[in-house]
């Protein structure tokens, strides 16, 4: 009876959806110059493709509006961070704290996956085995793993990477969050995961298990 209430909720969506969609393009169409069209759009679920479109139909007044400001703000971060797009460098710590740069790793003739994490995210931590895996596999067949945590306390990250024995590349952006690290590649939840191909060029998002297995064993 559980699995028939999803199934009934997920075909209820199904036909609520569109109905939902053209509801919201009726009151931005309405609106496409003042603050309740900006609310409108802020509120709508558009993937950034569509509502790049939809903010170029905009008047200047709602171009001009603070929530559209943010919107834009998220669309410029989405374009460069597509794939295709070459990688944004930071500089963050490592575990004895220094610090290093992502260009130091990545566009040197390597596959480079990215791996945003937290000791404290359960699905990051049971994401682990797999890295583990996956490396062993092909770090001498020119792939590398850099792990990038996002806790604030050291000791959390320290007592993580002991515990998964994580023995690539280990960083970490202590403002978590609101670091400088996930502002740049629009990081809102982990785990998130970025393959850059060998010369530091976004190559795949969304890249964990039989996804990220089913890349590298088309390239090696």
């Amino acid at each position: 009876r559980g699995l028939g209430d999803v199934y009934k909720r997920q075909v209820q969506l199904t036909f609520i959806m569109p109905e939902i969609d053209k509801l919201f393009s009726h009151y931005f169409d309405r609106n496409n110059n003042n603050a309740v069209g900006a609310w409108t759009l802020f509120n709508w679920d558009l993937s950034p493709e569509r509502l790049d479109s939809v903010i170029n139909l905009a008047g200047e007044t709602l171009k001009a509006d603070p929530l559209v400001k943010v919107m834009n703000q998220r669309l410029e971060i989405w374009k460069k961070t597509a794939e295709g797009q070459m990688f944004t460098d930071f500089t963050i710590e490592q575990p004895d704290g220094t610090k290093v740069s992502l260009s130091d790793y990545v566009g040197k003739g390597k596959y480079v996956l990215v791996d945003f994490w937290a000791s404290w995210c359960g699905p990051c931590r049971g994401e682990i085995p797999h890295l583990r895996h996956v490396y062993q596999e092909y770090k001498d067949k020119g792939f590398e793993i850099i792990s990038i945590s996002i806790d604030e306390k050291k000791t959390d990250w320290d007592k993580a990477m002991k515990e998964e024995k994580m023995v690539w590349k280990q960083l970490c952006d202590p403002n978590g969050f609101n670091g400088p690290v996930a502002q740049k590649y629009n990081i809102t939840g982990v785990p998130t995961c970025i393959l850059l191909d060998k010369e530091g060029r976004i190559f795949k998002t969304e890249m964990r298990g039989a996804a990220l297995d089913a890349v590298l064993q088309e390239l090696y």
